[in-house]
């Protein structure tokens, strides 16, 4: 991603570690989507890495992970795939191969161990299910599920109210959209990242504050500030 980039023009990675890796990634035909919740240090290396083998090295949220991993199938003669993230984004490239004719590419993950995500997890405790349910009733709700969440929690929050899932790079429109289809009585349920519904919540009350509907329309075209 963009910022991925420029954070790399600050970093210097060791220049054996990165000749290892590209030696390697170029003797097994296999390319490597990381996450951005990685060391720094290790994201330098990929970078750099990645700059000597255009398309086999992406650093992405965990949608866009699955999306590079198909490019590097499909343009790029990568056979493999190593998926640097917790196991539900191992899930998620690998379902997205799957759906995109790529399903013979292996995912490789970087231990035999469960890489857990305590932020996923906490969306499959039994509270944030009956949040579900209580906030849900007597009026029109929506779930949006961040993707870093199981497919059992998705599927059950389903079972108890609308429900569809985003990225740290599209919840915001995809809050804005939902709201301008369904209408502003749309009660939206955000979890389980509290961090990023906090962000959000700031966000939108400072663009309310400030902004004026020009401005906002450019954010998108059927919101103003009586929507916002």
């Amino acid at each position: 991603g963009s910022f991925a980039v420029a954070q790399a023009t600050y970093l210097q990675p060791d220049a054996e570690a990165v000749q290892d890796l590209v030696d390697l990634l170029e003797r097994t035909q296999t390319g490597i989507v990381a996450h951005y919740y990685m060391d720094v240090e290790l994201q330098g290396v990929l970078q750099a890495a990645g700059a000597r083998l255009p398309g086999r090295v992406g650093i992405a949220d965990s949608l866009k992970m699955g999306d590079m991993a198909v490019d590097m199938a499909a343009n790029h003669n990568c056979t493999a795939i190593a998926c640097l993230g917790v196991d539900f984004m191992s899930e998620s490239v690998q379902a997205i191969l799957q759906q995109n004719g790529h399903g013979h590419i292996p995912v490789l993950r970087a231990t035999h161990k469960p890489i857990g995500c305590s932020l996923a997890e906490s969306a499959e405790r039994e509270s944030y299910r009956v949040w579900l349910e209580q906030e849900s009733v007597g009026q029109a709700a929506l779930h949006v599920v961040y993707i870093n969440t199981s497919l059992e929690t998705k599927a059950v929050s389903q079972s108890i109210v609308p429900t569809i899932t985003c990225t740290s790079s599209n919840v915001l429109q995809t809050l804005l959209q939902a709201s301008a289809q369904m209408g502003p009585e749309l009660k939206i349920l955000y979890g389980p990242d509290t961090y990023m519904g906090e962000n959000l919540v700031t966000l939108l009350s400072t663009i309310e504050a400030r902004w004026n509907d020009e401005q906002i329309a450019s954010l998108h075209a059927s919101h103003s500030r009586d929507t916002i």
